[in-house]
């Protein structure tokens, strides 16, 4: 039994109206998960025009999603 390692990116909100006094935790979200860098580029663009004057900011992060592979396949 081994790991399959694949890299997938993580679109991660960022609340920006909370004061410094908030910890960092209530201030960020993993809001999603996707498996293309041209889905997260393009959801992070959407998002971030959306919420432009909402107090959030969007970005996207690189990841590896590990899941068990079954050797006897």
């Amino acid at each position: 039994m081994g790991k399959a390692k694949t890299h997938v990116y993580a679109i991660v909100r960022v609340e920006e109206f909370y004061d410094q006094s908030t910890p960092i935790e209530n201030k960020i979200t993993v809001k999603e998960v996707v498996r293309s860098l041209e889905e997260a580029k393009a959801e992070v663009a959407r998002l971030n025009k959306l919420n432009e004057s909402k107090g959030a900011q969007y970005f996207w992060q690189t990841t590896r999603l590990i899941e068990d592979v079954d050797s006897r396949n």
